[in-house]
């Protein structure tokens, strides 16, 4: 798409939600579009950047193997084929963005903000690490658990040209093409109000690019390094998720509000002993540093937002004999179920099913 039709489209958007926006959202929806145009003012086609003898060979290399990766996202994944991920924007800075998630003292549930145009999400981004902080702060200040974190990458659901970002060029090429095919994932579908069914959902198909792509590149180190992470977050989640069940119970409990906070503690430092017995055999201590700062109910519901079904979408596609083409089709008839249905069709892997 031409880049005057892209301006066009956000100017479109900006006078949208000026009309319908309240005051109090003003404020919000003013850095996300700034943060937007900066994305997009700094976009540079790749294969221009490519031809210029002066970027470093790391660069080079990262762009070629960005290349790489979309071409593959089409062929062999058949995710859409657009022109995101073919241009590049270095916006000097480690985070695109950066989320908060924010949670009652004693519940799991994240707080949802609603947007126009994708809904409700379980997690407010701004693209100003200061701004964020501020909201995260205020927050706090109202007795809710905060979770603030750096976000590499994400999308815009097609309304626009996603470029390949610096923060996305940071770590290895498994963590780069786990990305790309995770926010090309939301690109193909996407379904307002319901976080946990689209963070998973990207996420399993990330797993199976990621795997089909090793497999193709034959590098028997690189597929087995990778086997074992995947293993090791398994045992992370399903860890994470244990001590979510048991903590639901505690707040869900007729416990004293005294009574749930010190059994609280005790449970998230009970979790992490556990980590550290589960991550003795690991060759890398991969969420040390997850563990070795604050854990609370936003940091937790961080995790089960992303994770929460991964699992059962992996099976699925098993079951489905590994057919993208099949897996897709299953999704794309779960977004028709209202989203109980949907939650209890993934909690059972069911493969046939009537909403």
């Amino acid at each position: 798409m031409a880049p005057n039709r892209h301006y066009f489209r956000l100017a479109v958007t900006i006078v949208i939600l000026l009309i319908l926006s309240g005051c109090a959202s003003l404020n919000y929806y003013g850095q996300s579009i700034q943060g937007q145009f900066e994305v997009i003012n700094k976009r540079q086609n790749i294969n221009d950047i490519l031809k210029e003898s002066s970027i470093s060979d790391v660069l080079r290399n990262k762009l070629n193997t960005v290349l790489v990766l979309r071409n593959f996202s089409v062929q062999h994944l058949g995710l859409p084929k657009n022109n995101s991920y073919l241009s590049y924007a270095d916006l000097k800075r480690d985070y695109v963005i950066w989320n908060i998630f924010a949670n009652e003292e004693f519940s799991l549930k994240p707080l949802n903000w609603c947007y126009l145009i994708v809904g409700c999400l379980s997690y407010r981004g701004y693209f100003s690490k200061s701004a964020a902080q501020q909201h995260a702060t205020e927050l706090k200040k109202q007795g809710y658990d905060i979770y603030l974190g750096g976000v590499s990458a994400y999308s815009t659901l097609g309304w626009f040209d996603d470029p390949v970002l610096n923060t996305m060029l940071r770590w290895s090429d498994i963590q780069l093409a786990t990305v790309m095919f995770h926010e090309l994932a939301h690109q193909q579908l996407y379904i307002k109000n319901d976080t946990e069914f689209n963070e998973s959902y990207a996420d399993a198909v990330a797993h199976i690019g990621v795997t089909k792509w090793l497999e193709k590149k034959s590098n028997q180190n690189l597929l087995k390094e990778y086997q074992q992470s995947q293993f090791q977050e398994k045992e992370f989640v399903s860890l994470i998720m244990h001590y979510k069940s048991k903590l639901n119970d505690l707040y869900q409990s007729e416990k004293s509000d005294d009574e749930k906070r010190k059994r609280k503690q005790e449970l998230i430092e009970k979790m992490s002993d556990d980590y550290l017995i589960i991550s003795k055999s690991w060759s890398k201590n991969t969420y040390k540093t997850w563990f070795s700062k604050d854990i609370n109910n936003a940091k937790l519901a961080a995790i089960v937002t992303y994770r929460q079904y991964v699992s059962s979408f992996l099976d699925i596609y098993e079951k489905l004999q590994k057919d993208l083409t099949k897996f897709y089709s299953f999704t794309r008839s779960l977004s028709t179920c209202k989203v109980m249905k949907r939650k209890e069709i993934l909690k059972n892997r069911e493969i046939e099913f009537e909403c």
